[in-house]
């Protein structure tokens, strides 16, 4: 152990500590509302921060790369050793590497470089000689103005457009279901692409905007349907399916393509 290091802090095979945070007094990993957060050494010399997500009814240790926060999140089966879990980790360092760079040229948006609206390609085009306002038109999305703020522009106008898709979904379907919606939220969470509150909020990433219209709609359906069932029930699911019938294809596509447009970010 480096000197002047905790005596309760434990550490990898690739010289990263555990911090004594993460570890509980049997050598087991603390469960806790929080994961917990350790940091590994990638063979290409990066530091990769490592979430460690105990479940009590996980089987197996599980590891994903989690493009959104930038880490890899391990979920462990209940009363996991942390060497057990280091050890999994560090076998598995090559495909985190590769999935860092799988990443690495999707995370920017900016001039001349592809976005997707509503699962349509556009060609995000900068035209500092024209007003200061943003436009759709032919598969291009062209911000004018000058170039300081050009990605303050863009982002407020993507969530201009995020809101009055959502409003208008969800005013579809809680009248369908004869349910009462308080407030639509839009905001940027790291993880989810939305929520219901018992105040009978809904909040909903501006993000969907990217995605296919298909799964905007799905996810506030799936919303929606939460403000007549708060939970995940047979009941649930069938008021969903009362109003989408494109579920299954639409979290297959979540599962598959989210993780990169949580992902991305824009140019400064």
């Amino acid at each position: 152990m480096p000197p002047g290091f905790p005596s309760a802090a434990k550490w990898c095979t690739n010289g990263m500590p555990w911090t004594w945070k993460t570890i509980s007094s049997n050598g087991h990993i603390r469960r806790g509302r929080k994961m917990n957060e350790t940091t590994v050494r990638l063979p290409n010399g990066a530091e990769l921060a490592v979430l460690l997500k105990p479940h009590s009814r996980a089987r197996r240790l599980k590891l994903r790369y989690d493009a959104a926060r930038r880490a890899a999140v391990l979920t462990t089966p209940p009363r996991t050793s942390s060497a057990t879990a280091m050890t999994f980790v560090e076998r598995n360092l090559d495909w985190l590497l590769g999935q860092l760079e799988i990443y690495a040229d999707q995370e920017v948006l900016g001039p001349d470089r592809y976005l997707s609206f509503l699962g349509h390609d556009h060609l995000i085009l900068h035209r500092p000689d024209q007003a200061g306002r943003v436009d759709r038109q032919e598969g291009q999305i062209i911000v004018g103005g000058p170039a300081g703020g050009f990605d303050v522009r863009l982002l407020n106008w993507l969530k201009k457009q995020a809101r009055t898709q959502l409003e208008q979904a969800v005013a579809e379907k809680t009248a369908l279901l004869g349910v009462t919606c308080h407030r639509v939220r839009i905001g940027d969470p790291k993880s989810r692409w939305g929520s219901c509150s018992s105040r009978k909020t809904l909040s909903f990433s501006w993000r969907l905007i990217m995605t296919p219209a298909s799964v905007l709609d799905y996810v506030v359906a799936h919303e929606v349907a939460h403000l007549k069932e708060m939970n995940h029930s047979a009941a649930f699911w069938r008021e969903v399916d009362r109003l989408v019938d494109h579920r299954d294809r639409s979290r297959r596509w979540l599962r598959e393509h989210g993780p990169r447009l949580m992902a991305l970010q824009f140019e400064a």
